[in-house]
């Protein structure tokens, strides 16, 4: 059986098919080597039911790549890391206002801060992607009207770094609207490329706030990312060195319940080149 990596495209499909009914009917004609952690988290949030979904065991991925990440995610635990710590998920069902819930919290991202210096990242730039996961976290239990749902993930590997952040809550569209200024919006995409501006929240321009995504892209300035917002049904992504949100692309996908964002980072060299 011929392996292929685990894509963002892949999931597309392998989305796509599984709503029209197609993928259970089908023998396997591959199989996805999940080794990066935001496809595999979307794949995961298919049909989910705030836990896991059913394409987390398809026939389709691979066995034995992310096998223990795997596991986790489709048991029980609320946090999980690997034995080095250099990959992890956290759900969002722990809250900061509760002692031994913040300990718990601070141990992961102690382990993000820690895992991303330890691939090379400097000091300022883990700080910087550990207060990216932070930020993320806030914004599930802040928008998503269903926080328990929410997963955090991190993998870390040589002059490489991913995080994601997920949820299955109401979605950008439903809590924008909140905001009389933005009741106009119908569309899904237009409604995910104006929550990453400056400045746009369900709390509307005037009340100051919704200013996380500003400080994501100014803190991937020196770094070569791909980045991947998923909302309703379309996708946002942005690729390439120092990545701005001008540079966006927007595409119709299936739907996606809640809201999902990805990023897989690069070291570059002094030179520009990539790592």
């Amino acid at each position: 059986m011929r392996k292929e990596e685990l894509t963002f495209e892949a999931v597309d499909d392998l989305v796509s098919a599984n709503k029209m009914g197609k993928l259970s009917s089908t023998a396997p004609s591959m199989s996805f080597a999940p080794s990066q952690i935001g496809p595999l988290i979307e794949l995961a949030f298919e049909s989910n039911t705030g836990r896991h979904g059913p394409l987390l065991t398809s026939a389709w991925l691979d066995p034995l790549v992310q096998r223990d990440l795997r596991s986790a995610l489709a048991g029980t635990q609320n946090v999980w890391l690997d034995r080095l710590r250099y990959r992890g998920f956290l759900r969002t069902v722990f809250s900061p206002e509760r002692p031994k819930d913040d300990e718990i919290r601070t141990n992961f991202l102690m382990a993000v801060r820690v895992s991303a210096e330890a691939m090379g990242f400097p000091v300022p730039t883990a700080q910087f992607l550990t207060a990216a996961v932070r930020e993320l976290e806030s914004n599930i239990h802040e928008h998503s009207a269903f926080s328990t749902s929410g997963v955090l993930a991190f993998q870390a590997r040589a002059s490489s770094f991913e995080f994601v952040a997920a949820d299955s809550g109401r979605g950008v569209l439903a809590t924008l609207r909140e905001a009389p200024e933005f009741q106009s919006l119908t569309d899904h995409g237009r409604a995910l490329h104006a929550a990453l501006h400056e400045g746009v929240s369900r709390y509307g321009k005037a009340a100051n706030r919704g200013n996380g995504f500003r400080d994501l892209f100014r803190g991937l300035a020196d770094l070569n990312a791909n980045l991947r917002f998923r909302s309703g049904d379309h996708a946002l992504t942005i690729s390439g060195p120092r990545p701005e949100l001008k540079m966006a692309r927007l595409d119709q996908k299936a739907h996606f319940q809640g809201f999902l964002a990805s990023a897989h980072c690069h070291l570059l060299r002094a030179s520009g080149a990539i790592h």
